[in-house]
């Protein structure tokens, strides 16, 4: 199996509004003050990335990347200073209003699930990628992890290796996610957990590494394997689930 027939339902874990405020607590942005160059380069570089290894993307990925361009556009629009401008609203005004709402949201329902979890005794559940594991050691402090905290470990070393044929000709490469699959599970026989970075250091072609991503994700959708981070935006840690 290829990328090119392998999807994901991206829409199903993460939305385009996360992405760009994982971007914003990543850096530390005031969300009032967006540098809008920056953000809108980097959420085109994930959505490049996202198309790479194939994953279904919604719709409103590709809306937000549209309304962030035309953003972008307005804000190189020349000011002059008259009285009048001081009724123009910031170009920006619109998108930050929705992403304050869309956070104090997810906030609110971060703590309702908390609220649900400490009353039937287990750990809240969140639609992403995470899997919480209750028998981990106290003195361990393990973040959940999002799907684009996952592409951001996966980027970092992907930008490392060297350019190799083009995605489109993946197909035709001898590599398939079944036997990255078992190359995943042979660094589980000595220990039962292994960092992305260790994992991924042995290999030395893209799309191999692209293809390795693909079957970590299709383990994590499957329950094979947990995701966790020691810290936030730190190398996130595979754990095999004992079957």
């Amino acid at each position: 199996m290829s990328p090119e027939n392998y999807n994901i339902e991206l829409d199903v874990f993460e939305g385009p509004m996360d992405l760009l405020l994982y971007f914003i607590k990543r850096d530390e942005i005031n969300i009032y003050d967006i540098p809008i160059a920056r953000i809108t380069r980097e959420y085109l570089e994930y959505l490049d990335l996202m198309q790479t290894l194939n994953l279904r993307i919604a719709g409103e990925f590709i809306a937000m990347a549209s309304t962030l361009m035309q953003i972008k556009a307005r804000m190189l629009l020349p000011r002059f200073s008259s009285p009048e401008d001081e009724d123009v609203e910031d170009p920006r005004s619109e998108l930050v209003r929705k992403l304050v709402e869309y956070q104090q949201f997810k906030e609110l329902g971060e703590e309702l699930r908390q609220l649900e979890g400490q009353s039937i005794g287990h750990f809240p559940r969140r639609p992403d990628l995470s899997h919480i594991d209750t028998s981990v050691e106290a003195e361990e402090v393990l973040q959940k992890v999002t799907l684009f905290d996952i592409l951001a470990a996966f980027k970092k070393v992907l930008d490392r290796l060297p350019e190799g044929p083009a995605e489109h000709q993946v197909n035709k490469l001898e590599v398939s996610i079944k036997e990255q699959t078992a190359y995943i599970y042979s660094h589980f026989i000595k220990k039962s957990k292994i960092r992305f970075s260790e994992l991924a250091g042995g290999i030395q072609k893209r799309i191999v590494l692209i293809v390795t991503f693909l079957a970590i994700l299709e383990m994590i959708r499957t329950q094979q394997i947990r995701v966790y981070q020691e810290g936030i935006f730190d190398d996130f840690i595979l754990e095999k689930v004992e079957s």
